[in-house]
């Protein structure tokens, strides 16, 4: 009988090398899984940016672990945190373009104003425990540590100031405020000088204020308040007060400046009364005025009929 072909070997072979196949597979892929959860994290601080590292792992806890000092790079566990923040002197600009419009206040006089201006001020970075303490109570519930693409603050970061430092500054605006008319604030500079140490003065309290514990999160306060400015009406009503003011004072200085001088003319006039007397004494009455017809260019020497030769009959 003819002997049928078999194909066992061949197909023995095929199945080893599936084997072989789905177990490299296999393998690739709890390699790339240990990868996902063994691969080191890390983190490389700017110089003027401080970070907080957070375990927070598959198999680890979320638990803080250290600060990373400023101008360094750290490698660190499989899924660990890094959080930054700025370590050098930050600035909340308000006003048109800043990071929120013009603040308003209330004068003395009742006048609502308003007034741009730059608060500037540190975050303390300088005590681990004082920002892991603000990382944990304020920085992560609104997400405020910096973007690490291009170390600006992040979102989290002004709406984390618009509470804790633009409503301070605020209130710190409208106190001091209170002191003063609202012309006081608009014309005079030494005024406006005053008012804005008044607010850097009540600004720190006012912060403190706002925060839960004893902690200094926010130090170093300083503040730059650009000239306050009124409704267009007040302002339009101001301007021609100014402008009536300054025509009066032009008037009385015309005046005065006449006065002035109807006073100096007096003056010659009674000087040279003075020296037509004195001549006189001298001269005799007719003697001056013939003197005076000679200086004039006159001749006081006419000839009178009675020096005239008649003829006789």
């Amino acid at each position: 009988m003819p002997q049928t072909p078999s194909f066992s070997a061949p197909a023995s072979a095929a199945r080893r090398l599936g084997k072989i196949a789905a177990g490299l597979g296999l393998l690739l892929f709890v390699l790339l899984l240990m990868l996902v959860f063994i691969r080191p994290t890390t983190v490389s601080t700017g110089p003027d940016q401080v970070a907080l590292h957070y375990s927070d792992g598959a198999f680890t806890p979320r638990r803080f672990q250290e600060c990373v000092p400023s101008s360094t790079r750290a490698w660190d566990g499989p899924g660990d945190k890094h959080y930054s923040y700025p370590a050098s002197q930050r600035n909340y600009v308000f006003g048109e373009g800043g990071d929120r419009g013009p603040m308003t206040f209330v004068t003395k006089d009742g006048i609502e104003m308003s007034v741009d201006g730059v608060a500037a001020f540190l975050l303390d970075t300088g005590d681990c425990e004082t920002l892991r303490k603000f990382h944990d109570l304020i920085g992560n519930r609104y997400a405020a540590y910096m973007d690490s693409s291009d170390g600006n603050g992040s979102a989290g970061w002004l709406a984390m100031l618009s509470v804790y430092l633009s409503r301070p500054l605020e209130t710190a605006i409208d106190r001091a405020s209170q002191n003063y008319t609202y012309t006081e604030l608009y014309t005079d500079p030494t005024v406006k000088a005053q008012w804005e140490r008044d607010v850097l003065e009540q600004l720190p309290d006012l912060v403190g204020r706002q925060i839960d514990g004893d902690e200094a999160f926010f130090t170093d306060f300083a503040i730059t308040l650009q000239k306050p400015v009124p409704p267009e009406s007040v302002k339009a009503a101001l301007v021609a007060q100014q402008e009536a003011v300054a025509r009066a004072k032009a008037k009385e200085a015309e005046a005065a400046a006449q006065v002035k001088a109807a006073e100096a003319q007096v003056a010659v006039e009674k000087a040279e009364a003075a020296k037509i007397a004195e001549r006189i004494k001298v001269l005799g009455k007719e003697g001056y005025l013939k003197q005076y017809a000679i200086d004039a260019g006159l001749n006081p020497y006419q000839p009178t009929t009675g020096g005239l030769i008649t003829d006789r009959e």
